[in-house]
């Protein structure tokens, strides 16, 4: 019986945080209220408060999940892939699959939303998730002389070059798999053709 209590739990947690990642990545942080996921989730607001302090904790948990999962698929890529253009091209191609074009939002209200204490945490978390694996793979293709060398772009600016690229390809919305699918696979394959060949006549 506590085994079923347990699971039922995770269960209901699982379901706090999907809801309030999509409320929160459509509506922002401020517009959202913890009565509002509770009715989403067909819970009460105590029964949240059971599983949530407050709604910045559960605003936390939604941006570490969302953190986790991408430093997971981030970290499969970087072992699965050797080759630089095929890093990138998978980077972009798991971006624009999992992620929205509204996760400006997310941005928007970390900066502006979240108590100064917790942005260093969240500023790590990404580091690991999002920046890390993109410096590692333009570093290592610099190095192996797959990404050719610019003296007056450091590493570190290009990674945030490609980050801004990839941000720009996410779709507003989550669309048809399979349709989402191939927008991915067009645009990821367009993004690196653009940073590997340029746009420059030969």
């Amino acid at each position: 019986m506590a085994r079923k209590k347990e699971v039922s739990a995770e269960q209901t947690q699982r379901t706090i945080i999907a809801t309030a990642e999509r409320l929160f990545m459509t509506h922002g942080y401020r517009a959202i209220s913890t009565r509002r996921i509770a009715e989403e989730c067909n819970i009460t607001q105590p029964a949240l408060y059971h599983h949530f302090p407050n709604k910045q904790a559960i605003y936390l948990e939604v941006v570490r999940s969302i953190m986790v999962q991408t430093e997971e698929a981030m970290t499969h890529v970087l072992q699965d892939h050797a080759n630089s253009k095929d890093r990138i091209r998978q980077i972009a191609y798991f971006m624009i699959m999992n992620h929205q074009g509204d996760m400006t939002q997310m941005f928007h209200d970390l900066q502006y939303e979240i108590e100064e204490e917790h942005r260093n945490t969240i500023q790590d978390w990404w580091l690991r998730s999002y920046f890390n694996p993109v410096m590692q793979t333009l570093t290592e293709g610099i190095a192996k002389g797959d990404i050719k060398t610019i003296p007056t772009v450091p590493p570190m600016e290009l990674t945030f070059f490609v980050l801004e690229m990839m941000k720009s390809f996410l779709p507003p919305s989550k669309e048809d798999h399979e349709a989402r699918r191939a927008f991915a696979d067009k645009k990821s394959k367009m993004l690196v053709d653009i940073l590997f060949d340029g746009i420059q006549k030969k």
